[in-house]
């Protein structure tokens, strides 16, 4: 069975009367997900903790990317080279293991008809949407065709709702038909989990990508070649964006 971990980047809100000018949030809400099937996990898992050890932190170490470009938590008292080497080693890790494959989805808030229902309008809810039709099609193509999904919770209130709305899109999505996802989410707190941990840095990256942040494109260089791609085409497939701009008509 395939295990797929998920986590985001960017706030699900809106500014008042669309003025996106003055407003502190972001335009851009990322979902990404990290996949490994279930036979391979032990050894990578195995594989960050030794690179966790080598860098001297523990073994249950939480690695988040906040904390590594900040130099907070774990990584209080580390001056910024250490900071920055860890964190382009451990990107090289994973830009390397070819048993990783990654799925993102990039909502462009500013696009979005805020006139529609909530299912196209909330970020949260369109981009899990998104991304789980995108890992249904890839679980189509694969040999072992099942796969989990696991998510690291933020609050009570949106995880109940994040669960209903699988098992809603289960049942009436044309896109996840036939189905190969296993029903319900399941959910692990960042700090309990290195592949948690693994996508709060994928999505973190992807997201400093889309907004074209200094460094932003070496970053997303080194783990490129985990993006899913069908026909070798990435867009569409590894990575999505929503809603897609339409083109000024011609008269």
């Amino acid at each position: 069975m395939h295990m797929m971990f998920v986590d985001e980047s960017g706030d699900p809100g809106y500014p008042k009367d669309k003025k996106w000018i003055d407003w502190g949030g972001s335009k851009l809400y990322i979902r990404v997900g990290v996949i490994i099937h279930g036979w391979k996990w032990k050894t990578w898992n195995e594989r960050l903790i030794r690179f966790k050890k080598q860098n001297g932190l523990s073994w249950n170490a939480e690695v988040k990317a906040s904390h590594i470009r900040k130099g907070k938590k774990e990584f209080s008292g580390w001056d910024k080279p250490r900071r920055v080497l860890f964190f382009d080693d451990l990107l090289s890790l994973i830009g390397g293991n070819i048993d990783i494959t990654i799925l993102s989805v990039s909502i462009n808030k500013a696009l979005v008809d805020t006139s529609k229902i909530d299912r196209f309008v909330k970020p949260e809810i369109r981009s899990f949407e998104l991304l789980l039709e995108r890992y249904n099609s890839f679980l189509d193509i694969q040999s072992d065709k099942s796969g989990i999904v696991v998510l690291d919770p933020v609050c009570a209130g949106s995880d109940d709702n994040i669960r209903y709305f699988q098992s809603y899109l289960q049942a009436y999505s044309t896109h996840l038909k036939p189905l190969r996802i296993v029903e319900g989410t399941f959910f692990a707190k960042s700090h309990t989990s290195n592949m948690v941990q693994i996508a709060d840095i994928c999505s973190n990256v992807f997201y400093r990508k889309e907004i074209n942040t200094k460094k932003s494109n070496d970053e997303f260089k080194t783990i490129y070649p985990r993006f899913w791609r069908r026909n070798n085409r990435v867009s569409g497939y590894g990575i999505k964006r929503w809603p897609v701009k339409k083109a000024p008509r011609k008269f």
